[in-house]
This record gives structure tokens, sequence and C-alpha cells, in this order.
């Protein structure tokens, strides 16, 4: 087994455990979720609210880590298939921006949570959770812009 595939399989191994953890994470909070819900106090605590974006913005990331899975499957293959990987590169980047968008839509309630408990650092962390994912879309299309100038041109 060559380096690249040792690389390949590496990346392979860290995506697999990551969705696993991600998904064992979204089974603990479940029960939290429930408990708002069965006691009426998914909207009276903003907290809740929190959770149910974070439950949607699990599956644009869950599709993304497949997309991911997905183009290292192509490159250890070595076959010409630059253009699914372009493709798959684009679905990832596009998910990053709804995920984006969804940290921006919660973003008032970061700041409301801020307010209420005299925390204004969490305006912060509500803040890097928006940055981050648009930042995440940016490298992805870096990455398509030097595919589509080197290899499909």
């Amino acid at each position: 087994m060559e380096l690249p595939q040792k690389s390949i399989l590496f990346l392979k191994t860290c995506l697999i455990i990551l969705l696993l953890l991600l998904i064992g994470l979204a089974g603990y909070g479940v029960s939290a979720l429930m408990k708002g819900i069965t006691s009426s106090l998914i909207f009276e605590k903003p907290g809740y609210i929190v959770l149910l974006v974070a439950y949607m913005a699990l599956i644009p990331l869950i599709f993304s880590i497949f997309h991911g899975l997905r183009i290292l499957q192509f490159i250890s293959k070595s076959s010409k298939s630059i253009d699914l990987i372009f493709l798959s590169a684009q679905m990832i980047r596009k998910s990053f921006l709804f995920i984006a968008f969804l940290a921006l839509c919660i973003l008032p309630i970061f700041f409301y949570i801020g307010q209420m408990d005299d925390a204004p650092g969490l305006v912060l962390v509500g803040i890097i959770l928006v940055v981050v994912p648009l930042a995440v879309s940016a490298i992805f299309r870096c990455f398509q812009y030097i595919l589509k100038d080197h290899f499909l041109s």
C-alpha cells in the first residue's frame, strides 16, 4: 500500500469516526429535546430552539461528510472522474452555506440568551458558528477553482 492510499484510508477513517460521533451526539440530544417538547418548554426557553436548529444543520453536515467520502473514493480509484469530484465539492460548499445561513438565523437568539444571562461571550460563540461554515465554504470554492483551472480546462 503506497503512501497516498494510506493517507486516503486515514482520511476515510477520520470521516467515518466523525460521522459516528455526530450521530451519537444527536442521539444524546434527543432526550433533552423530548423533555422540552413534552413539558411545553420548547418556545419558552430559547435553548431548545438552538437545539432544533442544530438538528436541522446536522442533515447538511452528514450530507457533506458522505460527499467527502465520495471524493476520497474517486481519488483512491485514481480514475479520471474530475467532474464528479467537482460536483461533490460543489454540494459540500452549498451544504456549508446552508449551515451558515441556519447559524445566522439563530444569531439573535444567542444575543438574547447573552443578554438574559449577562454573558456577552455567547454572542461571540454565535458569530463563530456563522464564520466557520463560511470559511469552509470558501475553502471548497477555492478547491473547485483549482479543479476547474488545472484539470477541467
